[in-house]
């Protein structure tokens, strides 16, 4: 079955309004106090960091989410599992009040922003570096953009066959790029959370003193339920994906399944801690391998 039969692309658009504003003032001043010319600018923060860190946030985990549940597809687009689209929509729309309440707020404190902006740039505040607060609100954007696979049935116009041609190898050769981009996702991102499961089962044993009875004690080492779990989302992930992947990728995945224990043998059973770190040493070889075709 084709790609588009299983998939689609999806980008996340944020608009914000300008940030910074070089200060024509602070530049001249920096450049005179040096004997310097054109040698660089001063750009000043036009609103408080700290104030405009809630709108910020919410951005960076709505791209931290797509990064989560996609595979990178080219030009700013991610390719979404079908299958995943009612659950990432929903996601991306709580994401997009989340970001709207944050802007409310943002602008609902106007004053203080003032008083803050103000205060942090001294000599530097300038109040006609700031817009109406309607065309402020104006500049604050978030959309999540949905668009369909194409390929070469897909375009309808009306072409000379050697302009067909050339139009066809240009799309074969696009997509064949991204699809390589995909193919390496996974194998990329197993290897990372592979690599963190190799990493800890090759702690040895602590020796930790016991505050109440001043007595050294041998403890595990620490396993983070985290490790396994990445592991587990990761592997969820590429399952949403099997139609479109090739059998020996889907054969590496079953067997990190079959690798992965459940955290609390790692932390009980220093043979399993051995055991699993031989694998994953295995597992991490067998991805290299993979990863140079």
């Amino acid at each position: 079955m084709s790609i588009k039969d299983h998939a689609l692309l999806v980008s996340l658009s944020v608009n914000k309004p300008q940030m910074t504003q070089k200060d024509h003032k602070a530049t001249s001043d920096a450049e005179l106090a040096n004997n310097a010319h054109g040698a660089g600018q001063y750009r000043k923060d036009l609103y408080p960091k700290s104030l405009i860190q809630p709108i910020n946030m919410v951005e960076s985990q709505a791209r931290a989410y797509i990064n989560s549940t996609t595979y990178p597809w080219g030009r700013g687009e991610d390719m979404l599992p079908s299958v995943r689209f009612m659950q990432f929509a929903e996601r991306m729309g709580k994401f997009e009040l989340e970001f709207d309440q944050s802007v409310t707020a943002f602008l609902n404190n106007w004053s203080n922003v003032m008083m803050h902006a103000q205060a942090s740039q001294g000599g530097l505040f300038d109040p006609s570096a700031y817009p109406d607060l309607q065309d402020l609100r104006n500049a604050f954007r978030f959309r999540i953009n949905y668009r369909p696979i194409t390929d070469m049935g897909d375009f309808r116009v009306a072409m000379q066959e050697d302009e067909l041609d050339t139009l066809r190898q240009q799309v074969e050769e696009a997509t064949k790029e991204s699809m390589n981009a995909v193919l390496r996702a996974p194998l990329e991102r197993l290897k990372e959370v592979v690599a963190r499961l190799h990493e800890v089962t090759g702690k040895g044993e602590r020796e930790i003193l016991n505050k109440k009875t001043g007595v050294s004690e041998i403890r595990a080492p620490i396993f983070r339920d985290s490790v396994c779990e990445n592991i587990a989302e990761e592997i969820n992930l590429l399952h949403d994906f099997a139609e479109i992947l090739p059998d020996n990728i889907l054969a590496l995945a079953k067997t990190v399944i079959d690798t992965t224990p459940h955290p609390q043998q790692l932390r009980d059973d220093p043979e399993k801690r051995k055991a699993v770190n031989i694998q994953t040493t295995a597992l991490l070889a067998s991805i290299d391998e993979m990863l140079e075709f």
